[in-house]
Order: structure tokens, then sequence, then C-alpha cells
């Protein structure tokens, strides 16, 4: 793949990234809410999203160090 390309894929990866943040920030602070059944019940399943998010996103940050460990020793 040209180095450009792959350079434009990393940055839209980061978007995603930002993107993911932005949306477990809206769960944490109530500006967003999702809510369940379990075992009859409505429950808050809104920390749990965020919290997905967040392990998502920390993923997603590894691969971004990785590739740009990769791209220092000009591989």
């Amino acid at each position: 793949m040209p180095q450009a390309s792959l350079h434009a894929l990393m940055v839209a990866y980061q978007a995603q990234m930002d993107w993911l943040l932005s949306q477990a920030d809206d769960f944490d602070s109530g500006q967003r809410k999702v809510t369940g059944q379990i075992g009859g019940k409505e429950v808050d399943i809104s920390a749990n999203i965020a919290a997905e998010y967040r392990h998502k996103a920390g993923n997603m940050q590894a691969i971004l160090e990785a590739y740009e460990r990769l791209h220092a020793k000009g591989t």
C-alpha cells in the first residue's frame, strides 16, 4: 500500500477512535442513555456501553502506536 494511502487510513482510524471516546463521554455524562431488560427489570446499560467504547478505543490506540513505531523505523 502506498505510504500516502496508509497515512490517510491511519488519520481515519484516529478519527474513529476519537468518535468512540466522544460517545463514551456522552454516555458517562448522561447525555445519552440506553436501557435494557434484565430479568424483567429495566436497567440502565449506558455505563457498560461507555466501557466497551473505551475498550475499543484503547485497542485502536495500541494499533496506532504500533504503526507509529514501525513508521519511525522506516518500515
